[in-house]
């Protein structure tokens, strides 16, 4: 380990190009949204759908970088009695996190310069949620960076990670290994950029990288994140990357157990990518971390894992809690009700809703009419499904069962439902067709606008 508790040339470089690149004017146009500073998402993979975060709720944001989470967290929380820290080694990057805070009039975040291996000795007490994205990858430690964390996380407290992919960006440690050869020593952080770009620009179109360039366009081009985000993926002084396995490892040298994966979790069941027999009869024998291990193989295309970490297994909210109740988010947060009334049940009927990330075709059946116009946070699933027993008597209690699953696990997976404690939807969480763009006093109000974080 260095004698400090960063590397040097890491707080350089976010020194240097702050990241992701944000204009704090924008604030006043979007609000950018992620799963991980959801607390609709939090709520159901750390607290068993039933945290409210209106009394007392500690957040910490580890690693804010220029802020993305910690403005979204801090706009969920803004009316309730919360404490949210912000933590990152970056002056320049603070600064931007600041101006985004300011434009919103946000007053409820308490700002920290400090590395996460400063956490244990800092006197910010222990924390409900901890956030952290992005960072262990770039600590010396991953491991040690985690026990620092966990060190301030309460006893019944959650952590979300995300750290990079190992098989989902080859091409982008091929890349970085020809930089690393093809670079002069002694070049300054913009010189590097300026001949990486001049060298990308010629290479031949059997290039990995150039194969893959539509993917990792918006990470280094000027219309995306520029010199910072080539930086960032390219050029990076530290990056690690994890497969599955060291996943499991990871969690378990800071003695926390993996609860959940946060998104795209249906690519981590290799059930999906083998319509195979004899194979997923197999598949089906091996527990749960090996199964992962070899969806995450085969696919291929993992550039990232978000993952959820407790001290204490199972903590994610279940389906068969009959207290829960069915939530839509993303495209689906204003649009299931819709979806639902407009739906005509017949053999073989389809409907569909997508976004940039995902398209959802929705099965036209008598029981998905009548769950999607219930995916209200106010239902009890015990209600619900008495609510379709009761308006189709002819199909068997476990078909409609086994058809509420399959809905739940769809739509879940692309993170279009939740589950939360039944009328606790805009109480003790917020509302979010509600959550509106608050600026400066003189400034707009706007309604809700999210993108990807990314």
């Amino acid at each position: 380990m260095t004698d400090k508790p960063y590397l040097v040339d890491v707080k350089r470089q976010y020194e240097s190009f702050p990241y992701p690149p944000r204009d704090p004017a924008d604030e006043s146009q979007r609000l950018i949204a992620s799963i991980p500073a959801s607390l609709m998402a939090v709520n159901h993979h750390c607290f068993g759908g039933k945290k409210d975060f209106r009394s007392g709720f500690r957040c910490l944001v580890a690693g804010g970088g220029t802020g993305d989470s910690t403005i979204f967290l801090a706009e969920q929380l803004r009316d309730y009695d919360a404490e949210l820290v912000y933590l990152d080694m970056s002056d320049a990057s603070r600064q931007v996190a600041e101006a985004r805070a300011r434009v919103r009039n946000l007053t409820n975040i308490t700002w920290v310069t400090a590395s996460i291996m400063d956490l244990p000795g800092l006197g910010l007490g222990e924390f409900d949620y901890i956030e952290c994205t992005g960072v262990l990858h770039h600590l010396e430690s991953a491991e040690e960076g985690l026990r620092a964390l966990n060190a301030v996380l309460k006893v019944d407290g959650a952590i979300f990670l995300m750290v990079y992919g190992k098989y989902g960006r080859r091409a982008v440690y091929e890349m970085q290994s020809l930089l690393r050869n093809y670079l002069p020593a002694g070049l300054s952080m913009h010189e590097k950029v300026q001949m990486a770009r001049q060298l990308i620009e010629t290479l031949p179109k059997s290039n990995s990288f150039i194969r893959e360039l539509d993917m990792w366009g918006a990470e280094i081009s000027a219309a995306g994140f520029g010199d910072a985000g080539l930086y960032d993926l390219l050029l990076h002084s530290q990056d690690r990357s994890f497969d599955v396995p060291g996943l499991y490892a990871l969690a378990e040298s800071a003695g926390l157990h993996l609860s959940s994966f946060g998104w795209r979790t249906d690519d981590y069941d290799p059930l999906k990518h083998t319509n195979d027999s004899t194979a997923r009869n197999y598949l089906a024998t091996l527990d749960l971390p090996r199964r992962q291990a070899l969806a995450e193989v085969m696919i291929g295309n993992m550039r990232k894992h978000e993952i959820f970490l407790a001290r204490q297994p199972d903590r994610g909210a279940k389906l068969t809690d009959d207290n829960v109740a069915l939530r839509s988010y993303g495209m689906l947060l204003k649009n299931a009700a819709k979806i639902a009334a407009a739906m005509v049940p017949a053999p073989g009927a389809v409907a569909y809703c997508s976004d940039k990330n995902f398209k959802i075709t929705i099965a036209c059946t008598p029981v998905s009419k009548i769950v999607y116009g219930h995916m209200d946070g106010a239902t009890p699933v015990s209600v619900l499904r008495e609510r379709i027993r009761m308006a189709l008597p002819a199909i068997p209690p476990e078909m409609v069962d086994q058809e509420l699953e399959q809905i739940y696990h769809q739509l879940h997976a692309c993170g279009c439902l939740y589950l939360v404690r039944a009328g606790s939807y805009g109480v003790g969480i917020p509302d979010y067709g509600k959550l509106v763009i608050r600026c400066r006093p003189g400034g707009p109000e706007r309604g809700v606008h999210s993108a990807d974080a990314g």
